[in-house]
């Protein structure tokens, strides 16, 4: 049956049907119109602007502060019309959304972007994730690329949590499960319940974590684990 049915699918080429909106402008400029709008209706006038900040619009081509002041310009000229009949026009049409204020205006330095990207959506979108954490002393601890030339060994070494699983052991005591990443990888470590009861509040208060902790080997001897004896509030360097 699926000899008599022959069907192709070319790659690289779009499969959707031409579209003309009917205002004359542009697919892409439509689609930003939609967009905006819809951010508008559903998140009122702080919406847009946020999305500006951590770059939801940057395919559009236009810098973030001047995102920010076309969504400044579009909210005072249209508010919150949720109340409006639809259909209902506006009696004076909204000012020119490319008019930016005469004062100097700054971009966003990129520390600034990836804060404002990991404040609104938990992780840093246009950046690596350690960026942030340049004040940490990355080169005064032992690298997890390098965790493998010591095996049955303690270490000690630093690295971001992004992942954390509360788990009870046997006893019925709790114990948790890490995933942290440096700048050269990731690596899983396990606090037992013992040094859970006595460093679990450092996993919750430090979102980069010092670990030391004994490097353990899989029993089919392909792959490591860190067992964690101490965790804490990392070092400090020299912040770029």
């Amino acid at each position: 049956m699926a000899e008599r049915c022959p069907f192709e699918l070319p790659l690289g080429a779009p499969q959707f049907p031409a579209f003309q909106p009917e205002d004359g402008s542009t697919p892409r400029a439509y689609l930003r119109k939609l967009v905006l709008e819809g951010l508008r209706r559903r998140y009122h006038d702080r919406a847009d602007a946020m999305h500006a900040q951590v770059g939801a619009f940057d395919i559009f081509g236009k810098t973030r502060t001047a995102q920010f002041w076309e969504s400044r310009h579009l909210h005072h000229a249209f508010g919150d019309n949720s109340t409006s009949a639809p259909g209902q026009g506006w009696l004076l049409p909204p000012p020119a959304t490319d008019r930016l204020p005469s004062v100097p205006l700054q971009e966003p330095t990129r520390r600034q972007r990836l804060e404002w990207e990991a404040e609104m959506l938990d992780f840093t979108a246009s950046g690596h994730p350690l960026e942030p954490h340049d004040h940490i002393a990355w080169d005064t601890y032992c690298p997890v690329s390098r965790l493998g030339e010591h095996v049955g060994q303690q270490v000690v070494m630093c690295g971001l949590i992004i992942e954390q699983r509360v788990h009870h052991q046997i006893t019925g005591e709790p114990m948790k499960f890490l995933t942290l990443a440096d700048w050269t990888g990731i690596v899983e470590t396990e606090l037992f319940a013992p040094t859970y009861r006595s460093y679990g509040l450092a996993t919750v208060r430090y979102p980069v974590l010092e670990v030391t902790a004994t490097v353990e080997p899989f029993e089919n001897g392909r792959g490591f684990s860190l067992r964690v004896l101490h965790a804490g509030k990392p070092r400090q360097g020299h912040q770029h």
